[in-house]
Protein backbone atom coordinates (compact mmCIF):
# COMPACT_ATOMS: atom_id res chain seq x y z
CA UNK A 1 0.00 0.00 0.00
CA UNK A 2 1.21 3.49 -0.77
CA UNK A 3 1.93 5.91 2.06
CA UNK A 4 -1.43 7.43 2.93
CA UNK A 5 0.29 10.75 3.60
CA UNK A 6 1.04 10.96 -0.12
CA UNK A 7 -2.53 10.10 -1.10
CA UNK A 8 -5.63 12.23 -1.37
CA UNK A 9 -8.94 11.35 0.17
CA UNK A 10 -11.96 11.47 -2.12
CA UNK A 11 -12.97 14.73 -0.44
CA UNK A 12 -9.57 16.28 -1.09
CA UNK A 13 -9.65 15.13 -4.71
CA UNK A 14 -13.09 16.70 -5.02
CA UNK A 15 -11.84 20.05 -3.67
CA UNK A 16 -8.77 20.07 -5.93
CA UNK A 17 -10.69 19.27 -9.11
CA UNK A 18 -14.06 20.89 -8.42
CA UNK A 19 -15.78 17.59 -9.21
CA UNK A 20 -18.42 16.35 -6.77
CA UNK A 21 -17.84 13.24 -4.67
CA UNK A 22 -20.89 11.54 -6.20
CA UNK A 23 -19.42 12.08 -9.66
CA UNK A 24 -16.03 10.68 -8.59
CA UNK A 25 -17.73 7.55 -7.27
CA UNK A 26 -19.68 7.24 -10.51
CA UNK A 27 -16.43 7.42 -12.52
CA UNK A 28 -15.11 4.54 -10.43
CA UNK A 29 -18.21 2.45 -11.12
CA UNK A 30 -17.82 2.81 -14.87
CA UNK A 31 -14.09 1.98 -14.67
CA UNK A 32 -12.59 5.30 -15.73
CA UNK A 33 -11.22 6.41 -12.32
CA UNK A 34 -10.05 3.66 -10.02
CA UNK A 35 -8.76 4.72 -6.56
CA UNK A 36 -5.05 4.16 -5.97
CA UNK A 37 -5.99 2.53 -2.65
CA UNK A 38 -9.16 1.42 -0.90
CA UNK A 39 -8.86 0.90 2.86
CA UNK A 40 -10.00 -2.67 3.72
CA UNK A 41 -11.05 -1.51 7.18
CA UNK A 42 -13.07 1.59 6.31
CA UNK A 43 -13.67 1.33 2.55
CA UNK A 44 -12.31 4.89 2.15
CA UNK A 45 -10.97 5.74 -1.29
CA UNK A 46 -7.56 7.34 -1.79
CA UNK A 47 -6.03 8.83 -4.92
CA UNK A 48 -2.61 9.98 -6.12
CA UNK A 49 -1.98 13.58 -7.04
CA UNK A 50 -1.40 12.48 -10.64
CA UNK A 51 -5.01 11.29 -10.76
CA UNK A 52 -6.16 14.91 -10.70
CA UNK A 53 -4.97 14.99 -14.31
CA UNK A 54 -7.07 11.93 -15.05
CA UNK A 55 -10.10 13.74 -13.64
CA UNK A 56 -9.28 16.67 -15.95
CA UNK A 57 -9.25 14.24 -18.88
CA UNK A 58 -12.64 12.94 -17.81
CA UNK A 59 -13.99 16.49 -17.70
CA UNK A 60 -12.52 17.09 -21.14
CA UNK A 61 -14.41 14.05 -22.42
CA UNK A 62 -17.63 15.48 -21.04
CA UNK A 63 -16.94 18.91 -22.55
CA UNK A 64 -16.30 17.31 -25.95
CA UNK A 65 -19.54 15.29 -25.70
CA UNK A 66 -17.53 12.04 -25.68
CA UNK A 67 -19.34 9.29 -23.78
CA UNK A 68 -17.26 8.21 -20.79
CA UNK A 69 -17.72 4.64 -22.01
CA UNK A 70 -15.32 5.62 -24.81
CA UNK A 71 -12.67 6.45 -22.24
CA UNK A 72 -13.19 3.12 -20.51
CA UNK A 73 -12.39 1.34 -23.77
CA UNK A 74 -8.81 2.60 -23.54
CA UNK A 75 -8.27 1.21 -20.00
CA UNK A 76 -7.63 -2.46 -19.31
CA UNK A 77 -8.64 -4.50 -16.24
CA UNK A 78 -5.37 -3.61 -14.48
CA UNK A 79 -5.99 0.10 -14.85
CA UNK A 80 -3.44 0.60 -17.64
CA UNK A 81 -4.63 3.27 -20.05
CA UNK A 82 -3.48 3.74 -23.65
CA UNK A 83 -3.05 7.49 -23.37
CA UNK A 84 -1.82 8.10 -26.93
CA UNK A 85 -4.79 6.39 -28.57
CA UNK A 86 -7.16 8.11 -26.19
CA UNK A 87 -5.63 11.49 -27.07
CA UNK A 88 -6.18 10.77 -30.77
CA UNK A 89 -9.85 10.25 -30.01
CA UNK A 90 -9.94 13.45 -27.92
CA UNK A 91 -8.22 15.49 -30.61
CA UNK A 92 -10.72 14.39 -33.24
CA UNK A 93 -13.63 15.23 -30.90
CA UNK A 94 -12.09 18.63 -30.10
CA UNK A 95 -11.64 19.47 -33.80
CA UNK A 96 -15.29 18.61 -34.48
CA UNK A 97 -16.37 20.73 -31.51
CA UNK A 98 -14.14 23.61 -32.62
CA UNK A 99 -15.67 23.53 -36.09
CA UNK A 100 -19.16 23.73 -34.58
CA UNK A 101 -18.14 26.62 -32.32
CA UNK A 102 -16.57 28.51 -35.22
CA UNK A 103 -19.71 27.99 -37.26
CA UNK A 104 -21.81 29.22 -34.36
CA UNK A 105 -19.70 32.36 -33.97
CA UNK A 106 -19.91 33.03 -37.71
CA UNK A 107 -23.67 32.62 -37.59
CA UNK A 108 -23.86 35.08 -34.66
CA UNK A 109 -21.85 37.59 -36.72
CA UNK A 110 -24.28 37.21 -39.64
CA UNK A 111 -27.35 37.61 -37.44
CA UNK A 112 -25.92 40.61 -35.57
CA UNK A 113 -25.06 42.26 -38.90
CA UNK A 114 -28.63 41.69 -40.12
CA UNK A 115 -30.02 43.18 -36.91
CA UNK A 116 -27.78 46.25 -37.25
CA UNK A 117 -29.01 46.79 -40.81
CA UNK A 118 -32.65 46.20 -39.87
CA UNK A 119 -32.50 48.78 -37.08
CA UNK A 120 -31.36 51.46 -39.53
CA UNK A 121 -34.67 51.34 -41.43
CA UNK A 122 -38.36 51.34 -40.64
CA UNK A 123 -40.83 48.75 -41.92
CA UNK A 124 -42.11 49.92 -45.32
CA UNK A 125 -39.22 52.36 -45.85
CA UNK A 126 -37.26 52.03 -49.12
CA UNK A 127 -33.46 52.20 -48.81
CA UNK A 128 -30.39 51.07 -50.77
CA UNK A 129 -27.75 48.44 -50.02
CA UNK A 130 -24.56 47.49 -51.81
CA UNK A 131 -24.52 43.70 -52.06
CA UNK A 132 -21.93 41.27 -53.43
CA UNK A 133 -22.64 38.68 -56.11
CA UNK A 134 -24.24 35.57 -54.64
CA UNK A 135 -24.58 31.99 -55.87
CA UNK A 136 -28.13 30.61 -55.61
CA UNK A 137 -29.32 27.05 -56.07
CA UNK A 138 -32.76 27.59 -57.63
CA UNK A 139 -36.00 25.63 -57.91
CA UNK A 140 -38.43 27.09 -60.49
CA UNK A 141 -42.03 27.79 -59.40
CA UNK A 142 -43.46 29.11 -62.66
CA UNK A 143 -45.33 32.38 -63.10
CA UNK A 144 -47.10 32.26 -59.71
CA UNK A 145 -46.22 31.53 -56.10
CA UNK A 146 -49.79 30.67 -55.14
CA UNK A 147 -49.45 26.93 -55.75
CA UNK A 148 -45.79 26.59 -54.74
CA UNK A 149 -45.19 24.81 -51.45
CA UNK A 150 -42.23 26.91 -50.31
CA UNK A 151 -41.06 24.90 -47.31
CA UNK A 152 -41.60 21.51 -48.94
CA UNK A 153 -39.50 22.57 -51.93
CA UNK A 154 -36.89 24.16 -49.66
CA UNK A 155 -36.41 21.22 -47.31
CA UNK A 156 -36.43 18.59 -50.08
CA UNK A 157 -33.65 20.45 -51.88
CA UNK A 158 -31.21 20.09 -48.97
CA UNK A 159 -30.60 16.46 -49.94
CA UNK A 160 -29.13 17.62 -53.23
CA UNK A 161 -26.79 20.23 -51.77
CA UNK A 162 -23.53 18.78 -50.33
CA UNK A 163 -22.85 21.56 -47.81
CA UNK A 164 -26.34 21.64 -46.31
CA UNK A 165 -25.88 19.30 -43.34
CA UNK A 166 -22.84 21.17 -41.97
CA UNK A 167 -23.70 24.72 -42.99
CA UNK A 168 -27.48 24.92 -42.60
CA UNK A 169 -28.37 28.41 -41.42
CA UNK A 170 -25.21 30.06 -42.74
CA UNK A 171 -26.70 31.07 -46.07
CA UNK A 172 -29.74 32.96 -47.30
CA UNK A 173 -32.86 31.36 -48.71
CA UNK A 174 -36.05 32.81 -50.12
CA UNK A 175 -37.82 33.69 -53.36
CA UNK A 176 -36.45 35.12 -56.61
CA UNK A 177 -38.30 36.74 -59.54
CA UNK A 178 -37.08 37.60 -63.03
CA UNK A 179 -38.67 37.67 -66.48
CA UNK A 180 -42.12 36.91 -65.00
CA UNK A 181 -40.87 33.65 -63.47
CA UNK A 182 -40.53 32.80 -59.77
CA UNK A 183 -37.97 30.49 -58.16
CA UNK A 184 -37.20 29.39 -54.65
CA UNK A 185 -33.50 29.71 -53.87
CA UNK A 186 -30.87 28.68 -51.35
CA UNK A 187 -27.51 30.45 -51.31
CA UNK A 188 -24.60 28.04 -51.81
CA UNK A 189 -20.84 28.51 -51.43
CA UNK A 190 -19.87 27.38 -54.93
CA UNK A 191 -21.36 27.00 -58.40
CA UNK A 192 -22.96 23.64 -59.18
CA UNK A 193 -25.83 22.35 -61.30
CA UNK A 194 -29.01 24.47 -61.12
CA UNK A 195 -27.21 27.53 -59.77
CA UNK A 196 -27.21 31.15 -60.87
CA UNK A 197 -25.05 34.10 -59.84
CA UNK A 198 -26.86 37.27 -58.86
CA UNK A 199 -25.16 40.55 -59.75
CA UNK A 200 -23.15 42.62 -57.32
CA UNK A 201 -24.36 46.19 -57.09
CA UNK A 202 -26.68 48.67 -55.41
CA UNK A 203 -30.06 47.19 -54.59
CA UNK A 204 -33.23 49.05 -53.62
CA UNK A 205 -34.68 47.33 -50.54
CA UNK A 206 -37.69 47.38 -48.26
CA UNK A 207 -38.66 45.44 -45.13
CA UNK A 208 -42.15 43.99 -44.71
CA UNK A 209 -43.97 41.75 -42.26
CA UNK A 210 -45.54 39.82 -45.16
CA UNK A 211 -44.14 38.61 -48.48
CA UNK A 212 -44.35 41.38 -51.06
CA UNK A 213 -42.30 39.99 -53.94
CA UNK A 214 -45.39 39.72 -56.14
CA UNK A 215 -45.91 43.47 -55.65
CA UNK A 216 -42.28 44.43 -56.32
CA UNK A 217 -43.03 46.27 -59.58
CA UNK A 218 -45.57 48.52 -57.86
CA UNK A 219 -43.49 49.07 -54.69
CA UNK A 220 -40.37 50.14 -56.60
CA UNK A 221 -42.01 51.82 -59.61
CA UNK A 222 -40.28 55.14 -58.83
CA UNK A 223 -36.87 53.50 -58.51
CA UNK A 224 -36.78 50.74 -61.16
CA UNK A 225 -37.96 50.95 -64.78
CA UNK A 226 -38.01 48.13 -67.26
CA UNK A 227 -36.91 44.61 -66.39
CA UNK A 228 -35.54 43.89 -62.95
CA UNK A 229 -34.47 41.11 -60.62
CA UNK A 230 -36.29 40.77 -57.28
CA UNK A 231 -35.03 38.79 -54.30
CA UNK A 232 -36.93 38.28 -51.04
CA UNK A 233 -35.39 36.69 -47.95
CA UNK A 234 -36.05 36.57 -44.21
CA UNK A 235 -33.86 38.69 -41.94
CA UNK A 236 -33.36 38.95 -38.19
CA UNK A 237 -34.36 41.97 -36.15
CA UNK A 238 -33.48 42.73 -32.52
CA UNK A 239 -37.04 42.10 -31.37
CA UNK A 240 -39.49 40.19 -33.52
CA UNK A 241 -42.30 37.69 -33.46
CA UNK A 242 -40.48 34.36 -33.91
CA UNK A 243 -43.47 32.92 -35.79
CA UNK A 244 -43.66 35.93 -38.12
CA UNK A 245 -40.18 36.94 -39.33
CA UNK A 246 -39.40 40.12 -41.24
CA UNK A 247 -38.78 39.86 -44.99
CA UNK A 248 -36.36 42.04 -46.94
CA UNK A 249 -37.30 42.58 -50.58
CA UNK A 250 -34.46 43.66 -52.89
CA UNK A 251 -34.53 44.74 -56.53
CA UNK A 252 -31.89 45.61 -59.12
CA UNK A 253 -32.19 46.25 -62.89
CA UNK A 254 -31.90 43.09 -64.99
CA UNK A 255 -29.29 44.86 -67.07
CA UNK A 256 -26.91 44.03 -64.21
CA UNK A 257 -27.20 40.45 -65.44
CA UNK A 258 -27.93 37.04 -64.03
CA UNK A 259 -25.18 34.57 -64.77
CA UNK A 260 -26.26 30.96 -65.38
Amino acid sequence: MKNKKKLLSIGELSKLTGVGIKSLRYYERINVLKPAHVSPETGYRYYTLDQTRLVEMIMFCIAMDLPLSEMAKFTDADGIMDIREFFKKCRFAAEVKLKLLQKGLSLLDIVEHEMDLAEQHKIGQIYTRDLPAQIFHTMPCGDSLQEANFFEMLTSSWDNIPYAEDDYGMYEYGTLWQDNMYSIFIEVPEKTENTIITPAGRYHCIQNEESQIENAAEIFKEHISGKFLAIETEIFTSRQNVTKPINELRVIPSTAGLLP
